[in-house]
């Protein structure tokens, strides 16, 4: 290798040499052509012709001597002259084929070299040389790199570096003591810190929720082998209500997995086609029956024409079902829940026609499309209207937060588990979508989800 580029080198200063030699006949010829034209039309005599040919022959010469290629023995590395080497405002191959973000920084504390991702970071540019200061912000970082240009180090530094209310970077330092730069290595622990404080909620949640029904569980278990051990007459009312804490006991595991999955997944996009008018079909099917038991009349309205969108089957059934099951929960008896659907142009028209619908009302998006697709970008709505209380303004920030309840102002207590809507807003953030409620008091609520969607050949619905 270092042959080949020896091969170069000397390629390159042959080349250098020759062009130097061209420059130099050519503007010695053009000295003599202006001298001989003045000459011959008699604006100088031949002494002085002559005179100041030799001295345009002295500043050719001095052009020819001074532009030779001088290389400094500082500037040369295994026999190659500094001309060839990379720039070092690029990256150089071992950066390029780090799969981190990775760059260089010399003893003048300069970023001399990165890679691409480096650069997307950090946000460089190929044509200059910053200071580490400029670009990184980080006190902690700062300090490890100043350590290492000027102090020994025996093994690699690392710092942890927040990059934001929810990124975490490690950066990883290292200097050999016959190099004159460090090289810095980033590493993202975002997704670890994220996976590790959804672990840590779902202990959390998980132990404080299930204390009431395995409290009431074990109360009467102790009641039955205890005070009530010879009442067999009571045991039937105890073991219902025993079944009824198990159920929400069971629910509630449930609806904390479904969590849990989706929370570790949400980063991830879905990648399925799948049509929403199916889906609708499939969710207010499975609630007819749930429905009638409580006397509550389902409505369902939209179109018939496919609504096609990438998403994840299961999870955006689960939407329609939260919703509508709320809704039926929160209704009044023999009221009507309202669900309908449709095609909207762009996100915004989506979200008004799922968010907006009722005059004098309070609303809230209570989660903003992540993409934000521009106008002309087709989206999918829904929207789930029941006839119950309405909810209190000062509620309406806190839904969608993990057990958070508004019992109290949606007529009284109500059976579940407190997950319904924090599992709808977080699969709407895994598919990239919005969520809004609206609401009036003594009338109703309505929440309403919207989604991008694939775009269709023919119009709108």
């Amino acid at each position: 290798m270092s042959e080949v580029l020896a091969n170069g080198a000397r390629k390159g200063v042959r080349r250098a040499t020759t062009l130097r030699v061209r420059d130099f006949i050519v503007l010695v010829s053009c000295f003599t052509a202006v001298l001989i034209l003045l000459l011959v039309t008699g604006s100088i005599g031949l002494i002085e012709a002559i005179v100041a040919l030799i001295a345009a022959g002295a500043v050719a010469a001095a052009y020819y001597v001074g532009s030779a290629t001088v290389l400094p023995a500082s500037a040369v590395s295994d026999g190659v002259p500094a001309s060839i080497v990379p720039s070092s405002s690029t990256a150089s191959i071992p950066l390029k084929a780090l799969p981190l973000p990775a760059f260089e920084i010399d003893l003048d504390e300069r970023i001399v070299a990165f890679n691409a991702e480096a650069e997307d970071i950090l946000r460089l540019d190929n044509r200059v040389r910053p200071r580490a200061s400029t670009v990184i912000r980080s006190p902690a970082l700062l300090s490890a790199i100043d350590k290492a240009i000027h102090e020994k180090i025996d093994a690699p530094l690392s710092v942890e570096v927040d990059a934001g209310p929810n990124e975490t970077w490690r950066a990883h330092i290292s200097r050999p003591s016959d190099i004159d730069r460090v090289l810095i290595v980033l590493e993202d622990l975002t997704p670890l810190r994220r996976a590790a404080r959804a672990r840590s909620d779902f202990i959390a949640n998980a132990s404080h929720e299930l204390r009431t029904p395995l409290t009431a569980l074990s109360g009467f278990i102790e009641t039955m082998r205890g005070p009530a051990k010879d009442d067999k007459e009571s045991w039937g009312r105890f073991l219902d209500i025993m079944a009824v804490e198990s159920e929400r006991m069971s629910r509630l595991i449930s609806d904390l997995l479904s969590l849990s999955r989706i929370e570790s997944s949400e980063q991830v996009a879905p990648r399925d086609q799948e049509d929403v008018q199916e889906i609708m079909s499939s969710g207010t099917a499975a609630l007819e029956g749930f429905a009638d038991e409580r006397g509550i009349r389902l409505d369902v309205s939209g179109t018939d024409a496919p609504l096609p969108v990438i998403g994840n089957r299961d999870e955006l059934i689960q939407v329609v079902e939260n919703l509508i099951s709320n809704a039926i929960k929160y209704c009044r008896k023999d009221g009507t829940v309202r669900v309908t659907y449709g095609f909207a142009s762009d996100m915004s028209e989506a979200r008004a026609r799922a968010g907006q619908a009722w005059d004098d009302s309070e609303r809230m998006t209570l989660l903003q499309s992540i993409n934000r697709p521009g106008p002309g970008e087709p989206a999918v709505w829904v929207r789930v209207e029941d006839e119950g209380p309405g909810i209190e303004r000062e509620h309406l920030p806190r839904l969608g937060e993990r057990f958070y309840r508004t019992d109290q102002s949606r007529g009284g207590k109500i059976t579940g588990t407190g997950l319904g809507l924090a599992i709808v807003k977080h699969i709407m953030a895994h598919h990239r979508g919005g969520m809004a409620v609206e609401t009036a008091m003594g009338k109703g609520s309505a929440f309403g989800v919207w989604l991008p969607a694939m775009r269709r050949e023919t119009g709108g619905v």
